[in-house]
């Protein structure tokens, strides 16, 4: 008889969990998958395309319904889980429904963080993380509003890009001097910012907001060195939070995430937890990579083989308001290392490679990124380098060419 394995969350690091469960242990489990949206699965990298007009909402899912059925996952959509009982080993839901479970694994994700200022709590604030946000979203740019984007990070480069090119007036709002500072070194963030201005998005850099105008709906942004912006919404996208509520209070450990060791599972027996809202060696990844490198393990562990997730490799590589971009590993660069670099402003395009040791450690490429996963295979194998080294800039088929040569 199938052992019953429920799944809290129904996002990326759920579905490819189950495609991963079905691949080495289909009949072991019979799965339920848990998801608070009333939707299936789907992509939420592509969230600013649908924004932006470029894809439709039905095209993002991950998986048709036939999919989950043909496979016997029992889906339940549009469904909120409202504790654990670890003990009894059942998880609740808001309808005062209970399942049972022999293994839970918790895929929860995050949520968004909204600024503690004066004003954020008036109509018209809002977030940009699921696609009830893109809904509402769609109405602001179909009514030409003037936008507050308050982030310069992915999220709010893909909102302001998405808001942008659906027909808003869109301005960004950033707290530090660059774009993306966790991916992006200061000439590739520089020129990232003339790429998304040239697409119509006014952007302020060392901007702190202060607070939030308006008696019952915002109608503006005031910054602490006195500037005030006009406008008609505003949109937190400043960052995540993991979200570890359910955990918490069935006394799972958490830190800043859901504490999970290299199995994946947590402070309880037969209770796991991976993406977003999972904590592996002090580290939350928030990063759609390390979530599936995650569920790959996890499905091995699971189908009760030698499995261990020893952390990833933080790589970034999308299409950011519009703009190619790429960064993996050490791309700031470390004591003894060195560099190498190709700046083009004119043609859009950026390159900066980091050696250390006789390997590539890190990357980070504006506009052509072509040799994006060479350069990540590259980090991630640590592979001895010097006889590519001064072909390595100009790409995979250069290198590899003359190296046959």
């Amino acid at each position: 008889m199938s052992e019953p394995l429920v799944i809290v969350g129904n996002g990326m690091a759920a579905a490819r969990l189950v495609d991963e469960l079905t691949k080495v242990a289909l009949g072991r489990y019979a799965i339920a998958v848990i998801g608070e949206e009333r939707r299936l699965a789907y992509n939420r990298v592509l969230l600013s395309s649908v924004l932006a007009g470029e894809t439709a909402s039905h095209d993002i899912e991950l998986k048709p319904a036939a999919w989950w059925r043909d496979r016997g996952v029992t889906v339940k959509y549009g469904c909120l889980a409202t504790a654990i009982d670890v003990g009894r080993r059942e998880l609740k839901l808001a309808n005062e429904e209970s399942i049972a479970f022999s293994k839970l694994v918790l895929a929860t994700g995050s949520m968004p963080l909204r600024l503690s200022v004066p004003g954020a709590d008036l109509a018209g604030v809002h977030t940009f993380r699921d696609s009830r946000d893109v809904d509402l979203l769609l109405t602001l740019a179909a009514q030409r509003k003037r936008v507050v984007v308050v982030g310069g990070g992915l999220l709010g480069l893909e909102a302001a890009y998405g808001l942008a090119k659906a027909g808003a007036a869109v301005t960004l709002v950033h707290l530090m001097d660059r774009l993306m500072e966790r991916q992006l070194d200061a000439p590739a963030a520089e020129l990232l910012k003339a790429l998304v201005e040239l697409k119509g998005i006014r952007i302020l850099l060392n901007a702190n907001t202060a607070r939030l105008h308006g008696e019952t709906r915002v109608n503006g942004v005031e910054l602490t060195d006195g500037r005030r912006i006009d406008a008609d919404a505003v949109i937190f996208a400043a960052g995540i939070r993991s979200n570890v509520t359910l955990a918490k209070e069935a006394g799972i450990p958490v830190n800043r995430g859901i504490v999970v060791d290299d199995t994946l599972q947590t402070g309880a027996p037969d209770i796991f937890a991976l993406g977003e809202c999972a904590e592996h060696r002090g580290i939350c990844y928030g990063l759609v990579e390390p979530a599936y490198e995650q569920a790959r393990v996890l499905a091995r562990h699971l189908a009760g083989g030698a499995a261990s997730y020893n952390g990833s490799i933080v790589a970034t590589n999308l299409k950011v308001s519009g703009v190619s971009v790429f960064s993996a590993g050490d791309f700031t660069g470390s004591d003894g290392s060195e560099t190498i670099v190709l700046n083009d402003a004119r043609h859009g395009t950026y390159k900066k490679l980091v050696i250390s040791d006789g390997r590539l450690t890190g990357a980070v490429l504006v506009g052509d990124v072509g040799d994006a996963l060479w350069y990540l295979e590259l980090i991630r194998n640590w592979q001895p380098i010097a006889r590519i080294r001064n072909r390595m800039m100009f790409g995979r088929s250069l290198a590899l060419l003359s190296e046959a040569a």
